[in-house]
């Protein structure tokens, strides 16, 4: 079985409606997401999958849903959480994914010691 990572950022704000301290006011971050993809076959070239196909993948749905957006207003949830970001981000990319290839997790970083993966739906 061979995995592919791919890497990503974004820049956007959200806030924790009813939290008790600094993320219940409208903040931003970078954030960094992190797209595992797995599968057992390699193409002619020798490859599981393109890079480039993963990450255009990923482009596409930060790019339209997610960079320089206010996030709770985009995603239409009150509470926008690194948790309810990364099952999200898990879903969008299993339905642009195919061929044999499957995505088993979604790495999110709010900032750079903070971060939440969302594992492989069964």
């Amino acid at each position: 079985m061979y995995q592919l990572r791919v890497k990503g950022h974004f820049d956007a704000a959200h806030y924790i409606r009813d939290y008790l301290g600094k993320c219940s006011r409208e903040h931003g971050h970078r954030w960094e997401v992190e797209v595992c993809v797995q599968g057992e076959n390699l193409d002619k070239l020798n490859m599981l999958v393109d890079f480039v196909e993963v990450k255009s993948a990923m482009d596409f749905v930060m790019d339209r849903d997610l960079d320089h957006y206010q996030l709770n207003e985009s995603l239409g949830v009150e509470n926008l959480t690194a948790e309810y970001l990364a099952k999200w981000f898990y879903r969008q990319m299993k339905s642009r994914v195919g061929r044999g290839i499957e995505v088993v997790e979604v790495t999110i970083w709010e900032s750079p010691g903070c971060s939440v993966t969302y594992n492989k739906e069964e």
